[in-house]
Order: structure tokens, then C-alpha cells, then sequence
């Protein structure tokens, strides 16, 4: 536990012995180096989206989740310009869903034709199915987004969908859809280790301080064998029949600019008009000095424990051969795929991902890294190649970051604290043998009194949040079957 709130290891997704692994196998490929036929790159790249696309809807799957971003939309366009009048798309209705994306999601029902199912969230039932939302992604939840997704796995299945869902998780990680991820990954990284360092007793730290070392014995990377057969990305552990497969090649360049802004699909503005984003792929800016954590604690030797590398990093028996890839893996494995895979499937529903597809992700990952991004925003070459799929103020929509949601930013706030409280309380974290419940509970008290929109609220809930899984999963593995 203690190298899991550290990220001391390669992966939390097998925290539980019985989970069933989340088999993320991507594409061991290097990146272009110049973009020789951009047109041409657009073309392969649309073409392999199409197979992909196609082969899940001949398989019989007609239904999508369709959250409104440029990833979902080109998901429904696609499967419906394969199947016309028979795609039904699912949406979410809470709180913390982009206003801009959930008008996109309507549009996009409309020009593609499909039936649109919006599946209403109360902010309520959140704390309520927190614990279920652990049990059913069999790892920890650091964010609200999670438990909704559960949620909304739940009522879509309750009102009809499936069996087998579309979605479009893993584009942002084969397409580089989030300029900076990795460097905001990595600040994130930092922010978590400074507050695990004041809840973690001392014995944990220095246990943990010992894993710079080649990990123990038993650790991996859940990675299959370079070269072996990869399908899509699923929740059944199958590989899709008739998914496309096999490697593609890019073509000489004429280096055209793309549709939409001279060049530029979304024109950035200034920094200081957003506010947090959200915590499940960002990290807050900045640190309060009024909450600042202590020092971080060092080991005999004097090293300091910051001093482990990022865990996608950390040494593997067969690693992938670029940090993007080990990232990319790492992100899907940690924080995506649970509730899109595990948390749909304890509710009967299978989701496959065309997006982490072998055929797709092949031809993603090989692209030049000047056609991903421009002026700062990502997923360029993909944006300019389904223009003829989806809109243009849907294609070129600002990606708003979102609100920080956290427990205090929640309508029902006091629930939240409330489940905060019953489950970080002395007897629930004595269990975990590694934690100091009186620094736990200081930094409840603390969290408490910050404004939502505070630098460490974000951090604080992450961690809050990760505390809360791990009680209630131990207290699971210990109750009687």
C-alpha cells in the first residue's frame, strides 16, 4: 500500500489477487521523424479508422458512448456512416460535464442520425456509490469522474444498452491529445509523493525509499512479447474478430496545412483564463504556502525519497522503447481503462476501445510528432482528417479544462466529507498497517477548511480519495464471504 501511494510501483491495476488484469498492449513502434505527405498521413490515418470502426460494427455493435469530444464524435460518425439508422449513443448528465460537449453530443446525434440516451447522474448518488465503484474497478478511485462512470454504466444498462459499448478512451494516449501530459503526469507524480510522505508512517517510507533498487521479485509490467497478436482493447479479454491488424506505412509529404485556423484546429488563449483542471489527467497549479507539506523525509543515507523515478520508469523486465509508450501504457493501465472496463463490465456491459485497436494504434503511434500538435493543442492530424465526419464546431472545439471536482467543490459536499470521515476514521486505517491515522486525519481537517478552488484541493482529494479505496478493500478482503 505504502508503494502505491508512493507510485512505487509499475501498476496499481492488480492490487487485488483475484482482479482480472487489464491486458494493455500497445504497439512497440518509434514515431516519424519528418512528415513527408501531411494529406497523405491524414488519408492512411482515416482509412485505418474506418477498418477499425467497421470491423466493430459488422461484429454487431451499433452503440457508443458519446461524451461530446472530438473523440466520441468521430467514434459515432464513423459507426454510423457503417451502420445509418442503427446507432443508439449514450451520454452523461452531471454536474461536472462540459456544457460546450453535451451540446456537441446532441449535435452530433442529430447529423449522424443516431437515437441519443442521456443518462441522468445526481450529484447524490456519488458518495452513495463510491464503495461500489471500488469494488467494481478493483483498484483505488481518485476522482468523481470514476465513480459517475460506474454510475453511468449502471443506468445505461438498467434502461437497455449493450451488451457490447464503443467508447473512445485511448485516443488522447495514441494520438498525443494532451500537449503536455506527460510533464503534468510528472508534477502530479511529485504532488502525490509530498503528501503520501506525511500520512505514511516512517517503517513505510524507508520501505518504500529501498525500491529505487530493481524492484522485487514478482513485479511486471503486465507486457506481452514483442511481435504477439494484439486485437482491441475490450473488457472481455477477446480479440475482436476481424479487427483490422498489421502495420501501415506513411507516404511522402506536401506539407499542406490543414483546414480551420491557418493552420492551427483551436486558438489558444491565455493562461490565466482557466481554472484548475480536472484531476484524473492534470495536476493543479502551483502550491499554498499556508498548506505547504513538510519536508519530504529522507532515508538513512540522506537520499531523498522524490529521488524515485516516474513509475512508468521504473525498471520492467520488458519495457516499451519510449517514455510516451511506457506513459501511455502506464496512464491507460492506472487510471482509463478501470471504470471504462471493469466498471462496465461488473454491470454486464463489454466496452471495447477502437482506439487502442492494434490496426489504429499502429498507424497513431508511427505518426510524426509536427502533425499531433500545433499552437499548443493536440490530436491536429486526427481533428483535419475526420472533417468530412464531423463537424467543424465540434472537430475544432476548445478542450476546456475542467473544474478540479473535488468534495468540496460538490453540491453535496457535506455527503462527501461525511463518507470521508466514516472511512478515514482510527479503526478503518489501522488495518492498512501503514498509515499514521492522526496525520490523515490533520489533513482531513485541513482539506476541510480550503476554498474549491484551491491549489491543494486537488492534491489533498486525490489523496483523500486513494485513502478511502484502500480502507474499503481491505475492509472487503477481510469480511466473510
Amino acid at each position: 500500500m505504502s508503494d502505491l501511494l508512493f507510485h512505487a510501483r509499475t501498476s496499481n491495476a492488480e492490487l487485488r489477487p483475484e482482479a482480472e488484469p487489464l491486458h494493455v498492449a500497445l504497439p512497440r513502434v518509434l514515431r516519424e521523424a519528418v512528415a513527408r505527405d501531411e494529406e497523405g498521413l491524414a488519408a492512411r490515418l482515416l482509412a485505418a479508422w474506418s477498418d477499425t470502426v467497421r470491423a466493430h460494427v459488422e461484429a454487431g455493435t451499433h452503440e457508443v458512448s458519446l461524451s461530446g469530444g472530438v473523440d466520441s464524435a468521430a467514434l459515432c460518425a464513423m459507426a454510423a456512416r457503417h451502420a445509418p439508422g442503427k446507432v443508439r449513443a449514450w451520454t452523461m448528465d452531471v454536474h461536472f460535464a462540459d456544457a460546450v460537449e453535451r451540446s456537441n453530443a446532441r449535435r452530433m446525434a442529430k447529423v449522424t442520425g443516431a437515437e441519443l440516451v442521456d443518462v441522468l447522474i445526481p450529484d447524490a448518488v456519488l458518495p452513495d456509490l463510491f464503495e461500489h465503484a471500488v469494488l467494481a474497478n478493483q483498484t483505488v478511485i481518485l476522482n468523481a469522474r470514476a465513480v459517475a462512470s460506474d454510475v453511468f454504466y449502471l443506468e445505461a444498462r438498467r434502461q437497455g444498452a449493450g451488451p457490447v459499448l464503443l467508447s473512445g478512451a485511448g485516443a488522447d494516449e495514441v494520438l498525443q491529445g494532451t500537449p503536455g501530459a506527460l510533464a503534468a503526469a510528472k508534477a502530479r507524480v511529485d504532488e502525490d509523493r509530498a503528501l503520501a510522505a506525511q500520512v505514511l508512517r516512517h517503517e513505510a517510507l524507508v520501505a518504500v525509499d529501498n525500491l529505487r533498487a530493481p524492484l522485487r521479485a514478482g513485479s511486471r509490467d503486465h507486457e506481452e512479447a514483442p511481435g504477439a497478436t494484439r486485437g482491441a482493447v475490450d473488457n472481455s479479454g477477446r480479440p475482436l474478430e476481424g479487427a483490422p491488424r498489421g502495420d501501415q506505412e506513411s507516404k511522402p509529404s506536401t506539407g499542406r496545412a490543414p483546414s480551420g485556423d491557418g493552420g492551427s484546429d483551436q486558438a489558444a488563449g491565455p493562461h490565466d483564463d482557466f481554472t484548475p483542471v480536472d484531476n484524473l489527467r492534470a495536476v493543479s497549479e502551483g502550491m499554498n504556502s499556508d498548506h505547504a507539506p513538510r519536508a519530504t523525509p529522507v532515508d538513512n543515507l540522506g537520499t531523498v525519497l522524490a529521488a524515485l523515478p516516474a513509475p512508468w520508469d521504473l525498471p520492467a523486465a520488458d519495457a516499451l522503447p519510449t517514455e510516451e509508450l511506457r506513459y501511455a501504457k502506464w496512464v491507460l493501465s492506472e487510471l482509463i481503462l478501470p471504470p471504462e472496463l471493469r466498471g462496465a463490465r461488473a454491470h454486464g456491459l463489454t466496452v471495447r476501445t477502437p482506439y487502442l485497436d492494434e490496426g489504429f494504434a499502429r498507424v497513431a503511434l508511427a505518426l510524426p510528432e509536427s502533425v499531433l500538435t500545433r499552437d499548443g493543442f493536440g490530436k491536429w492530424l486526427f481533428r483535419h482528417a475526420v472533417r468530412s465526419l464531423v463537424p467543424e464546431e465540434v472537430r475544432l472545439a476548445r478542450k476546456t479544462p475542467r473544474y478540479g471536482h473535488t468534495a468540496l467543490s460538490s453540491p453535496v459536499r457535506a455527503r462527501w466529507l461525511e463518507l470521508y470521515r466514516a472511512w478515514l476514521a482510527p479503526a478503518r486505517l489501522e488495518p492498512l498497517q501503514v498509515i499514521d491515522s492522526r496525520a490523515v486525519l490533520g489533513l482531513l481537517e485541513r482539506y476541510v477548511r480550503l476554498p474549491p478552488d484551491d491549489a491543494q484541493a486537488g492534491p489533498m482529494d486525490r489523496l483523500l480519495m486513494r485513502l478511502v479505496s484502500l480502507a474499503m478493500l481491505q475492509a472487503h478482503t477481510e469480511a466473510p464471504p
